[in-house]
């Protein structure tokens, strides 16, 4: 197994929206994406750097909205023209890789392709959470089903 579950508080992220079409793994360009991260890395933010998966709408070929940005417990963190969204209180599965981009994200995905297909997880597309502790490591935290973990 390449993950964990682990129980998640109420999470906030804050920062600029992107509405980005789903990509096929490996395929990880998007230049709305590239500039709204570019703008926030360029201001001086409240918390460590985060991004929630949103508002999804199934499908390759589709989209959802990506807030990127990051982490935040009031709203008085907010900066102005930054949007805020709520991860909900609940059971994840966690993903992590560390490395250089854009080959940590395919690594990373590659784990949750795996674990999708091995059966050991059933992604619910509530919202999806992305947090950076560093440089070179992602946490992304995927709302699953529930019924999966009593096994």
């Amino acid at each position: 197994m390449t993950f964990e579950i682990v129980d998640l508080e109420e999470t906030w992220v804050a920062g600029l929206p992107v509405r980005s079409p789903k990509r096929a793994l490996g395929r990880l360009n998007d230049p709305a994406l590239d500039q709204a991260w570019s703008s926030v890395l360029k201001q001086e933010t409240s918390g460590p750097l985060a991004s929630i998966y949103t508002d999804y709408a199934p499908g390759i070929g589709s989209y959802n909205i990506q807030i990127v940005g990051y982490k935040c417990s009031s709203l008085s963190q907010v900066a102005r023209g930054h949007l805020v969204a709520k991860v909900p209180r609940a059971r994840y599965a966690k993903f992590s890789a560390v490395g250089h981009f854009p080959d940590v994200m395919v690594r990373l995905w590659q784990q949750i392709e795996h674990a999708e297909q091995q059966q050991e997880i059933t992604r619910i597309f509530t919202a999806d959470y992305e947090c950076y502790p560093h440089a070179y490591k992602i946490d992304l935290y995927l709302s699953i089903e529930q019924s999966r973990l009593s096994a």
